[in-house]
């Protein structure tokens, strides 16, 4: 199974200079898109993958599907938002417009292994690399089918994920009428794997968190400990009943004045057993609490200081 939480692979730095025509955005994720790509371009050559379709009532949200030849301002603001705020990708393709906007829409309801249809965030980066994924780790080839490349930004990692279509995927068809294609079914690797970009998704929070209030913590040279830091704690956090985002990002501040989870039996004794102890309805509260003991364990004058978080 693809491991969503891996950091860009260096071979991909090849392909920087690669131009990519589409730039595929999340509604979810970028309020009022739209309007937004109008201020950027006088008269947009894109698709609103809702329209005309059942979802259309809610378009405001959906992915838009948007022409970028070279030198087109979207394409200068991929790397500005898109590491930080994961509000869509980049898509090389020898396709139309039209024929990849149907392609796309092919796959906004998906069949869930239970049988329900459910509605798939594939506009989202990490959902998109988890399809991208070879077919052994969950991938999904006929979503590969009309791209040649991908650049996929993460902002985890501060990077990007740039793929080319393997060589060994099959030709299929694309530009078909998307509300008479049979929606796609999910295997078991696949479903695993999007319920993997949920935890990631919090993990990022808990990062920018970080960058926000303890810069230090997760500079270029330090970084790759400090998500293996994190991850460590927000999954134990979890595991101790720690389950809101809240009280997560109050052991995010602990980590911040602290460090690693091993140190703070010795550095705060009274924190390893707040961490440790089911917090039952006070989660928020008791981790509160760590931080602030914390803040006060690292020289920190309490009194005037906010809580981060």
């Amino acid at each position: 199974m693809l491991d969503v939480f891996k950091a860009p692979s260096t071979a991909s730095a090849q392909f920087q200079d690669m131009h990519f025509n589409y730039v595929l955005i999340d509604g979810s994720k970028r309020a009022e898109a739209e309007r937004w790509l109008y201020e950027l371009v006088d008269t947009p050559d894109y698709r609103n993958l809702f329209d005309g379709t059942e979802w259309a009532s809610i378009r405001d949200v959906a992915p838009l599907l948007v022409c970028t030849e070279r030198g087109h301002p979207l394409l200068d603001r991929l790397p500005l938002g898109c590491k930080t705020q994961e509000w869509g990708y980049a898509i090389a393709s020898d396709e139309s417009l039209g024929a990849l906007a149907d392609h796309l829409r092919g796959f906004i309801t998906v069949h869930h292994p239970l049988g329900d249809k459910v509605m798939l965030r594939f506009a989202d980066p990490t959902v998109a690399r988890v399809l991208l994924a070879n077919s052994g780790d969950g991938g999904v080839p006929e979503y590969w089918s009309p791209f040649s490349a991908v650049k996929l930004p993460d902002a985890l990692w501060d990077g990007w994920h740039l793929q080319i279509r393997p060589d060994w995927l099959p030709e299929v068809g694309v530009g078909r009428n998307a509300e008479s294609r049979v929606s796609f079914r999910l295997g078991e690797l696949t479903l695993s794997g999007l319920t993997d970009t949920d935890r990631r998704a919090t993990l990022v929070k808990l990062m920018q968190h970080l960058e926000t209030h303890f810069p230090s913590r997760v500079a270029s040279n330090v970084r790759p400990a400090a998500v293996k830091d994190l991850r460590t704690i927000m999954e134990q956090a979890l595991a101790n009943g720690y389950e809101s985002l809240q009280a997560l990002l109050h052991w995010g501040t602990v980590y911040g004045y602290l460090g690693q989870m091993s140190r703070w039996e010795a550095a705060a004794p009274g924190i390893y057993d707040l961490f440790h102890r089911w917090p039952g309805m006070a989660a928020e509260a008791q981790a509160r609490e760590a931080a602030i003991v914390a803040m006060s364990s690292a020289g920190t004058q309490v009194q005037g200081e906010p809580i981060h978080g």
